[in-house]
């Protein structure tokens, strides 16, 4: 818990933090506990944190250990495009769907106001266009 402190004053104080190395499963847990405490830090803006999964399974499963530890705990998922920029294919439009209800979900954000969030997407979706 003494690391989560320090990562929490890190992330107030405007810095990043990377979590490596949490066992799969256990990192929901990891996440639900740092998002309590940077919540209990007393904040006016919302609190959100990202987790990069590194594939589309694990970021379902993620969502789903996070709704079992964490269930006060908002789950956004981004997911990543099915095509190419300039491709002939459209995208899916349940993808296109998914993602302009994640965007407008944070675009509305009511700062302190809401319950912590966690935006999840894949290391695929975080280096598209």
């Amino acid at each position: 818990m003494k690391s989560l402190t320090a990562a929490t004053n890190r992330l107030a104080q405007g810095g990043e933090v990377a979590l490596c190395h949490v066992p799969e499963g256990y990192d929901a847990f990891v996440v639900a506990e740092l998002a309590r405490q940077f919540a209990r830090a007393g904040e006016e803006r919302a609190t959100a944190l990202v987790f990069i999964a590194r594939d589309s399974v694990r970021a379902q499963n993620f969502i789903d250990a996070l709704a079992f530890a964490a269930p006060e705990i908002e789950a956004l998922f981004l997911p990543s495009w099915d095509c190419q920029p300039y491709d002939r294919v459209s995208p899916n439009a349940s993808v296109s769907a998914q993602r302009m209800t994640t965007l407008a979900r944070l675009a509305r954000s009511r700062g302190a106001l809401e319950r912590p969030r966690v935006l999840i997407m894949t290391a695929n979706c975080l280096t598209q266009r």
